[in-house]
């Protein structure tokens, strides 16, 4: 998997983010049947508990968003994320796994309130 293919992800998944476009955000998870936010949630397996999720971005004041990989092992991505929104910063980790047709199958994050 080539880096710049995952630039190109992250910075669409900023960008939607950013941006609170919903529906492409989401998009890119159409394959995922684990998303999980947080460890200490219970992972999401549908679109729909997607969705769902995402549905709170409409409420936040997103300052700044920025997204970086770490490291890249064959299909499986690691990215640190800082997020700047209510007067708030938090920073985490993700870790991306694609299937062989570049769709991404399993989204995990870690977050941490700086």
């Amino acid at each position: 998997m080539k880096q710049e293919f995952i630039n190109d992800w992250l910075n669409n998944l900023k960008e939607y983010w950013f941006n609170k476009d919903i529906d492409k955000a989401v998009g890119l998870f159409s394959k995922t049947t684990f998303y999980q936010e947080t460890p200490f949630m219970k992972p999401y397996t549908t679109l729909e508990e997607i969705n769902q999720e995402w549905q709170h971005v409409k409420n936040e004041n997103i300052h700044d968003i920025e997204i970086k990989i770490l490291a890249i092992d064959g299909y499986t991505v690691i990215a640190e994320w800082l997020l700047k929104q209510n007067n708030q910063e938090f920073d985490g980790i993700y870790e991306i796994k694609f299937n062989t047709n570049l769709e991404c199958i399993y989204f995990k994050s870690w977050e941490m309130i700086k």
